[in-house]
């Protein structure tokens, strides 16, 4: 569904991104993991075209979209949740999930996609007139994904969804994302926590200094000491 070719990109004369291949393939869940400053949430940002790559090609469906504006990336169908949610705090849940809805083509699925993620997020049931400022972090996190999931995308985008949240609630949200893999929403998930990454993911990639380093499934990447050490705490 998804491939990255060879992607550079660079912030002046600094390297962000370096030769990075990549593949996630239809129905999958993958994981991006690796130290603050890697350059995983600029090759999110790479991908829905809010980063202009400056070598290299990224593909969806076999169509190039590295050169496309990242309006146009969105309605091909690709969701990208961002890292520290970028809610719109004054507007009510609600409000903030129907404009998750403005790419939507086909508006019969509104209902459907409505119960979705009210039945993976019934908190955010009991709060459609509140004020998305007013939510705990772990609410708000919960919202940013269901505003994400309101376009029925082809491909959900989620970055550093645990990211300064309390343990149970990261669960919470890991035990969502597993639910929303298993309705077949293929996933690009970058995640800091690699542990919670690589328990819900198909096929994981390490990127450190921008460079993929090291890919493979959560039991071969168990099997690597340095893997194991820095990541995994064994």
């Amino acid at each position: 569904m998804l491939e990255l070719r060879k992607v550079y990109h660079y912030y002046e004369k600094a390297k962000a991104l370096e030769e990075v291949n990549l593949t996630v393939e239809a129905g999958f869940l993958d994981a991006v993991i690796g130290p603050n400053g890697a350059g995983k949430s600029t090759l999110l940002r790479a991908i829905s075209a809010l980063e202009e790559i400056d070598r290299g090609r990224i593909t969806f469906l076999g169509e190039r979209i590295d050169e496309l504006e990242a309006h146009e990336v969105a309605r091909r169908g690709i969701a990208h949740c961002p890292e520290r949610r970028r809610l719109f705090y004054d507007m009510t849940v609600m409000e903030n999930i129907e404009l998750g809805s403005y790419t939507l083509k086909d508006k019969t699925k509104y209902s459907g996609l409505l119960d979705f993620v009210f039945d993976i997020f019934p908190r955010l049931d009991e709060r459609r007139t509140q004020r998305a400022g007013t939510l705990s972090g772990g609410e708000q996190q919960m919202l940013a994904i269901a505003r994400s999931l309101m376009s029925s995308p082809k491909l959900l985008l989620l970055d550093e969804p645990s990211l300064g949240l309390a343990p149970k609630v990261k669960t919470k949200i890991f035990e969502a994302i597993e639910h929303i893999k298993q309705e077949g929403t293929t996933t690009l998930l970058v995640e800091q926590d690699a542990v919670l990454a690589m328990e819900v993911s198909d096929n994981i990639y390490v990127l450190e200094e921008g460079k993929i380093e090291m890919s493979g499934t959560r039991e071969e990447l168990e099997r690597e000491p340095r893997i194991k050490k820095v990541y995994l705490g064994i």
